[in-house]
């Protein structure tokens, strides 16, 4: 099975590369914006990217005769809420938060850090 991925996560970890894993071990690294051409000789296999503690949920590829392509991006998700908690925390100052609401507000942003781990990135099989 030839498999062509892809990273397009934009400026996002550019400076890192990212670790797909194929049936949950290492497999190969992608840099920014690189393409990469891979050839496997299973007929099915799971693969899913990750970067420290930031994954991507699991992908099936079966093999179905053509090559498949991937693109691996980063969840949008989570690019928006970057920009919220930035302007959260320019508001700040104009707001005049007490402690506890600077405590709250970086609260939330873990608690919803904490739930997109497993989430960031997102692998999606290309037509």
């Amino acid at each position: 099975m030839d498999i062509r991925c892809t990273r397009n996560t934009g400026f996002y970890g550019m400076g890192s590369p990212i670790e797909l894993k194929k049936n949950g071990e290492k497999w190969v690294y992608l840099t920014h914006n690189q393409t990469k051409e891979l050839e496997i000789t299973e007929d099915q296999c799971t693969v899913q990217v990750s970067f420290f503690l930031l994954k991507s949920q699991p992908l099936i590829l079966i093999d179905k005769g053509q090559p498949i392509s991937i693109e691996i991006t980063m969840n949008p998700i989570l690019i928006s809420n970057y920009v919220i908690l930035f302007i959260g925390m320019l508001l700040i100052p104009i707001f005049h938060l007490n402690i506890v609401g600077i405590l709250l507000l970086l609260v939330a942003y873990a608690i919803f850090l904490f739930s997109m781990l497993k989430k960031a990135y997102i692998i999606k099989e290309m037509e």
